[in-house]
C-alpha cells in the first residue's frame, strides 16, 4: 500500500510511504519526525510504519485556511481520530485536546482533499492497516464486524459507523500510550500491535452499544438517578459503596443500574471510579505534594502496591515518577 499527503501550493509531499501489505514477523519500526515551519502552516509529524502498518500523530495550525491532498492506493482499513479547538481556548492542556471525533473506515484507494480553518489547532492520529494486518487483529469470521467485512469482500468503501462517532477517555488513553511509547525493537512492535487491537476493541464496543436498539430510552427519573450514582461516585470515591449498596441508595436494580449506567455515560461504573480516582491521585501529587502512602490512602487503597500498580496501569508510569 502507497500512503502520501501534502499541502496545496508546496511543492514536496509532506510524506510518501509504500508498505509492504504482508506483515512479516520481526519486521522492525521505522521513524520519522518532521516539522514545517513555513506561513501560514505549522505542523509536527510523526510516523511510525513496519510490514502492513502506517500511523501518523500529527499537530497543525494554520493563520490561513489551508487544503490538504491525501491518496491511499491499495486496499487499506484505518482508525482515524481528530481533535480540534479553537487557538484562543485555552483552559484545555492534555495532549489531544478539544471536540474528538473517531471511525474506523474500509477504503480500496482514495483520493481527497480536505479543508481546514484558520484559527484552529488540530491534532490528528490515523492508523492506516493493510487488509491483511487487520485480519490478523480481528479473524474475518468475528461477529464483530460482519457487516463491515462484507463490504471489504466486495471491495466496497465502508466504515464502522455511519456517523462519526465521540472519542471516549479510553481511547485518549491508548492513544498516549503509543505515542509516548519508550520500548525499542521488537518490545516496541509487540506493544504498538497490542495498543493497535485495544484501540479497535475500544471501537467497537463503542459501535456495538449504538446499535443495540431493543433497550428502551431512559426515563427521566432514571436519568436522574444515574446522576445521582455519579453525583457519589465523585464524593465518595474513597470509600465507594458496592455496586449493590450504590443501585439501592439509588433506588433501581442492580442490573439495570450496571447497564444504565454504561449506556447513559459511555464507561462502566468500575472504569469510571477508577478514572475518579486516578484523576484525584495526580492532582494530590502534582498540586498538593502529598506523598504516595497519603494518595494511596487517600483514593481508596488499602495497600501503596495496589494503588502504585493501578496507577502505572492507567497513566502508564509510576507515582513516583510523576513530580
Amino acid at each position: 500500500m502507497i500512503v502520501k499527503s501534502r499541502i496545496e501550493g508546496l511543492q514536496d509531499w509532506l510524506f510518501i510511504e509504500d508498505i509492504p501489505d504482508t506483515c512479516l514477523p520481526n519486521s522492525p519500526l521505522n521513524e520519522k519526525k518532521t516539522v514545517i515551519e513555513r506561513h501560514p502552516i505549522h505542523m509536527a509529524n510523526y510516523q511510525l510504519s513496519t510490514g502492513g502498518l502506517f500511523i501518523l500523530y500529527s499537530e497543525m495550525s494554520f493563520k490561513g485556511p489551508v487544503r490538504i491532498h491525501t491518496e491511499v492506493q491499495g486496499e487499506t482499513v484505518t482508525s482515524q481520530f481528530v481533535f480540534y479547538r479553537h487557538q484562543d481556548n485555552r483552559k484545555i492542556k492534555t495532549s489531544f485536546h478539544g471536540r474528538g471525533r473517531h471511525n474506523v473506515r474500509y477504503i480500496p484507494s482514495f483520493v481527497e482533499d480536505y479543508e481546514l480553518q484558520s484559527g484552529t489547532e488540530y491534532d490528528y492520529f490515523l492508523v492506516v492497516l493493510s487488509k491483511d494486518f487487520y485480519f490478523r487483529l480481528i479473524a474475518p469470521e468475528s461477529v464483530l464486524h460482519e457487516d463491515f467485512v462484507q463490504k471489504i469482500n466486495k471491495g466496497q468503501y465502508t466504515s464502522f459507523a455511519h456517523d462519526d462517532m465521540f472519542v471516549t477517555h479510553e481511547m485518549l488513553k491508548v492513544i498516549s500510550e503509543l505515542k509516548d511509547n519508550k520500548r525499542t525493537g521488537e518490545l516496541r512492535r509487540i506493544h504498538t500491535e497490542s495498543k493497535i487491537s485495544e484501540l479497535l476493541v475500544y471501537q467497537l464496543e463503542q459501535l456495538n452499544d449504538s446499535f443495540i436498539e431493543e433497550r428502551e430510552p431512559l426515563a427521566s427519573d432514571d436519568v436522574v438517578k444515574l446522576l445521582k450514582a455519579r453525583a457519589i461516585l465523585d464524593e465518595r470515591y474513597a470509600q465507594a459503596p458496592t455496586q449493590k449498596t450504590l443501585a439501592e441508595e439509588i433506588g433501581m436494580s442492580e442490573s439495570k443500574l450496571r447497564q444504565s449506567f454504561k449506556d447513559y455515560f459511555s464507561i462502566t461504573i468500575y472504569d469510571y471510579l477508577t478514572r475518579v480516582r486516578m484523576e484525584k491521585a495526580r492532582s494530590f501529587l502534582l498540586d498538593e505534594g502529598k506523598s504516595i502512602a497519603e494518595v494511596a490512602n487517600a483514593t481508596g487503597y488499602n495497600h501503596q502496591q495496589n494503588f502504585s500498580a493501578a496507577f502505572k496501569k492507567y497513566f502508564g508510569i509510576a507515582p513516583s515518577d510523576i513530580r
